[in-house]
């Protein structure tokens, strides 16, 4: 068991490396933005000037984080079965069992898990580690297998939200005549998610498109992500936060079957 919590550790170390990383590359305004103006419309447009490419490492830290869950994960089903057989091994065929569907597992698990005791089997069960049943788990797997077969996950940039407060604001503020009520009305801010994140960035991508006539806002605020996107897997999510998620998924597992180690 120590074997498994220690890969888990190495996991939760390696995620805050990358946020390490990432803070020094998001301090380095990695995007600049631009405004233009649509000289038929005259709405004010504002743009990416330029954009900074996510460091490999990035890459890297990320291919290790779910290397070292997915290990644990299978070192776990390797210890559940020395426990089931009472032998020292070795066990090639043994697996954590993570399917593609619910079907795929009921078919494919035993050959992974032969000689677990029927309480662990029953709780690997309860975990749904198939997709559709346990996404995230799932996830983890098919992450760790394109990491394996590619060297890299797909990581970058992409537009993560933009605060529409700002336009709001004006357009309301338009329709109080009362000077002194215009002047009280205090700033809305709202983030919206757009539907294309545009990943992955590139420069001249246009972020928002604000009314004609619109003076640029040195204040308008757009953010970034640094996300992870395997078509079919995982789009457009935050990298860190997913890989936190997965550390949290593992970690629990392991704390689940502790006591029938």
């Amino acid at each position: 068991m120590e074997g498994v919590e220690a890969k888990v550790k190495r996991a939760k170390h390696h995620v805050r490396e990358l946020n390490d990383v990432l803070q020094a590359f998001f301090a380095a305004h990695p995007y600049v933005i631009g405004t233009k103006r649509n000289p038929e419309t005259r709405q004010l447009i504002y743009y990416l000037v330029s954009v900074r490419e996510v460091p490999t490492m990035v890459d890297v830290i990320a291919g290790e984080v779910l290397q070292n869950l997915r290990s644990a994960l299978d070192h776990l089903a390797y210890q559940l079965v020395l426990v089931g057989t009472a032998q020292p091994g070795p066990f090639n065929h043994v697996y954590f069992p993570i399917f593609n569907s619910a079907k795929e597992y009921e078919s494919g698990k035993l050959g992974q898990i032969k000689g677990m005791r029927q309480d662990a089997i029953d709780a690997i069960d309860a975990i749904k580690p198939y997709k559709g049943g346990n996404d995230t788990l799932w996830q983890l797997h098919r992450l760790n297998v394109v990491d394996k077969h590619r060297l890299l996950v797909t990581v970058g940039s992409s537009f993560q939200s933009l605060d529409i407060g700002p336009t709001l604001s004006r357009g309301l503020r338009a329709l109080i005549p009362d000077e002194q009520k215009r002047a009280a009305m205090p700033d809305l801010s709202l983030f919206l998610r757009p539907q294309d994140n545009l990943f992955p960035l590139k420069a001249g991508d246009e972020l928002f498109i604000d009314q004609p006539d619109a003076e640029p806002d040195e204040h308008q605020q757009i953010r970034f992500a640094v996300v992870i996107n395997e078509p079919g897997v995982l789009e457009g999510e935050v990298i860190v936060e997913t890989l936190r998620q997965m550390v949290d998924l593992v970690d629990h597992v392991v704390l689940v079957f502790r006591p029938l180690l």
